[in-house]
């Protein structure tokens, strides 16, 4: 439990950085002096690849069959046949006689005929199919993480003494207006047309 404390405060101050470093260096560059610390961090990494495999499943299939039947329905049929009959006449002293006519006769009979009606069914087949999936995967790889410090600054130069040059200063122009007046302030009075 102490152990656990301590570590836990190191991490926290910033102390555990030198126990988790590998590599400790001190290289100058532009003069400056840096401490280079060299740690191994493991890094996740994920890596996507696509397998194959085959999958079953089921798919509509819809198959049309011709179903026969048989059906019942009525149909007239007409028959001619020869009739006897008398012939009405007018003259009532004529000797009756017979005559004979084609006349139709209609009757309904009861038939039967096959029906031929399309049926659909429709079925569920299981078939395979071939499938790419992405598979991602997560992997440590093991990195160099390099922090830099600087320790020293570069060195400075020796102090030199300055040159006494005057910068900057006041020249006369030939045609710079004056920078003081000239004129004298005379009373109002004086000034005469």
């Amino acid at each position: 439990m102490r152990c656990r404390e301590l570590l836990l405060g190191m991490l926290l101050f910033g102390t555990a950085q030198p126990l988790l470093a590998d590599d400790v260096r001190y290289v100058e560059r532009n003069g400056v002096t840096y401490r280079e610390v060299v740690q191994k961090v493991n890094v996740p990494v994920s890596e996507t690849n696509y397998q194959t495999h085959t999958e079953k499943f089921y798919q509509e299939r819809l198959t049309t069959d011709i179903q026969e039947s048989q059906r019942a329905y009525l149909t007239p049929v007409t028959e001619y046949r020869w009739e006897a009959y008398t012939p009405f006449t007018i003259n009532p002293f004529a000797p009756p006689r017979v005559a004979y006519r084609w006349v139709p006769r209609t009757h309904w009979e009861q038939r039967t005929e096959t029906v031929r009606t399309p049926v659909t069914r429709r079925e569920l087949v299981p078939a395979e199919r071939t499938v790419s999936r992405p598979v991602t995967t997560l992997k440590m790889v093991e990195q160099e993480q390099v922090t830099r410090i600087a320790i020293a600054p570069p060195p400075q130069p020796a102090a030199s003494v300055a040159s006494r040059n005057a910068i900057g200063g006041v020249s006369n122009l030939q045609n710079d207006p004056p920078r003081i007046g000239s004129t004298s302030l005379t009373p109002m009075g004086n000034l005469r047309r």
